[in-house]
């Protein structure tokens, strides 16, 4: 399964991001890979990607390796279940920005609205990365490329925020991505979880290489 490890630092962000990607091994086991880094805008956490296949082996590092590997004061998870990914229209922008839709739905109406948000009609110039059931501090969760915020968040709030059994929605950018799995194995993992393969006008696409960048921004954490 997918799970999202957020890392809240004891002190600098930067800092804890620099730690994670050195300490890669320490964080990682046979049953727990990490896929990607990345980082809310204005957010004080940065969140770690992880593929698991074994839910007590994620326990150990959460509780032995992550937070000396990071300086962590502490971390929260977020499972993602039935994760599904998506394919890129061909001819999308070439200026893309990565937000995270994070979607409150009622118990009775979540098929509905997960159906529904996976199957819309999504144009080249915003569309979803992957989608996931969350039951967390939210129930659904996107990855979704778009050409600007105020683009998502009109097309959010016309054809999701809308739905019947939509409670709230929250869309914020993803400001900083780095891709930490080896390249092919990322890549057959996203392939295997295609809601549909890329035909005539989409193509495989690796979206953690947007926004790449080195460290956090530790100007958002003001």
């Amino acid at each position: 399964m997918m799970m999202i490890v957020r890392v809240f630092p004891k002190s600098d962000l930067n800092d804890s991001w620099d730690r994670v990607l050195h300490n890669l091994e320490k964080i990682s086991n046979e049953h727990c890979t990490p896929l990607y880094l990345s980082q809310q805008e204005e957010k004080d956490f940065m969140s770690i990607m992880y593929d698991v296949k074994d839910v007590d082996a994620l326990a150990d590092l959460l509780v032995k390796s992550i937070p000396s590997a990071a300086n962590s004061e502490k971390t929260r998870t977020i499972t993602l279940l039935k994760p599904v990914f998506f394919p890129a229209p061909k001819d999308r922008p070439t200026q893309l920005e990565r937000y995270q839709v994070a979607l409150k739905v009622t118990s009775d109406e979540l098929v509905s609205v997960f159906s529904h948000t996976v199957h819309l009609d999504y144009a080249s110039d915003l569309f979803p990365t992957y989608a996931a059931y969350s039951f967390g501090e939210d129930d659904i969760l996107l990855s979704m490329l778009s050409v600007s915020r105020d683009r998502i968040k009109a097309f959010v709030k016309e054809n999701i925020e809308s739905q019947k059994g939509v409670l709230g929605v929250d869309v914020a950018r993803i400001n900083t991505s780095n891709r930490v799995a080896p390249a092919e194995m990322w890549k057959k993992y996203r392939e295997s979880k295609y809601l549909f393969k890329p035909y005539d006008g989409y193509e495989e696409y690796d979206f953690t290489e947007l926004a790449f960048l080195e460290g956090a921004f530790v100007k958002e954490l003001g």
